[in-house]
């Protein structure tokens, strides 16, 4: 099935993934010795391939440093992959990111936004909300004067705040406003997609509900795409169409929500969903407590990078490092014995 749009009058055909990624690497390198000299690689992002579809949302999941705040910021380039494609559907032409100089990186940053984490340090407490939410519209030439004004105005009150907040400045918020003013700041030109990564886990759980119904609104309104990142299960089950589970690095399973919620394939998706806490008491099961630690990703194992830490572990696993493959209906997991095995979801 495609997506059509409207663009100067006529119908274009659009293609269902707004994003594809392929063999995406980020190596950071270790340097040491008076000379600063390369003696290793640390491989934040190892070899990704994923493709987002158009105006869903998309949960990426995993323990810290694992790699998936890192996998955002190659979208957008704030980092610069070291390997790897990374193609974009925009207007119905397909870009390679990677191959854009850095002034149409700049243009095309107009449909490909992103949320901060911390809504403290991601807002310059040298500037009014007015100049925060209004400067991707003066940057990028959308809109100035009374116009700007008009529509920063419009977008504070989409998300929940009040026209003379404009006149503030960000040490007069709360972590939940700020937030908000980060969110306005993000869809003020009306991206295609947003990259959302842990924009509620500096938050009370409380205004984490607040914010999380709120960015499920605008994403219906705007018809956006998310990639929505976070190490919190629950936080990813409430608004994700698919999940993708990352683990040093490399993407492990991905599935639509629902089908990876009940039938994981993987006994790293396993453990995740062990611990999300339930609130009903038959509900409750036994938390798997992985031994060990997670591998260090400059000098990652032969095989199987979870193998040491899986109780599903056999010869082969320390050996061969597994391909993500199908293993249902648009469910994909990297694991020797994805199908064999029996593991317990939510």
């Amino acid at each position: 099935m495609r997506n059509t749009a409207s663009f100067a009058g006529q119908v274009l055909d659009q293609p269902q993934n707004i994003l594809e990624i392929e063999g995406l690497q980020m190596f950071f390198p270790i340097l040491k010795g008076f000379l600063r000299r390369q003696v290793g690689s640390i491989k934040a992002v190892n070899d990704v391939d994923l493709s987002i579809r158009r105006n869903e949302v998309l949960g990426l999941v995993g323990e810290s440093g694992c790699g998936k705040s890192t996998l955002g910021r190659c979208i957008l380039r704030l980092y610069e992959p070291t390997g790897g494609t990374i193609h974009f559907d925009h207007g119905g032409e397909r870009f390679s990111l990677l191959d854009l100089k850095k002034h149409e990186m700049r243009k095309m940053r107009r449909s490909i936004q992103m949320i901060f984490q911390d809504p403290f340090s991601s807002l310059n407490d040298r500037m009014t909300v007015k100049e925060i939410v209004g400067e991707p519209l003066l940057v990028n030439q959308v809109a100035s004067g009374r116009e700007l004004e008009d529509r920063v105005e419009r977008m504070l009150v989409r998300v929940g705040l009040r026209p003379e907040h404009m006149r503030r400045y960000p040490h007069a918020f709360s972590g939940g406003q700020r937030q908000r003013i980060g969110i306005a700041r993000a869809l003020a030109i009306h991206p295609a997609l947003v990259v959302a990564d842990e924009s509620v886990s500096a938050l009370d759980v409380s205004v984490q509900a607040q914010i999380m119904n709120l960015l499920k609104e605008l994403q219906a309104e705007f018809q956006l795409t998310y990639v929505f990142i976070s190490h919190d299960f629950g936080v990813i089950r409430y608004l994700s169409d698919r999940i993708a589970v990352m683990y040093a690095g490399k993407i492990v399973e991905i599935a639509a929500r629902d089908e990876l919620l009940h039938t994981p394939r993987h006994p790293y998706t396993e453990a995740l969903l062990s611990a999300v806490p339930r609130v009903k008491a038959h509900q409750r099961r036994d938390r798997i407590l992985l031994k060990g630690n997670p591998p260090d990703v400059s000098n990652l194992p032969k095989g199987c990078a979870f193998s040491e830490r899986c109780s599903y572990a056999k010869d082969i696993c320390s050996n061969q490092v597994p391909v993500l493959r199908g293993v249902g209906e648009g469910h994909q997991a990297a694991c020797h014995f994805a199908v064999e095995i029996k593991l317990r979801g939510i």
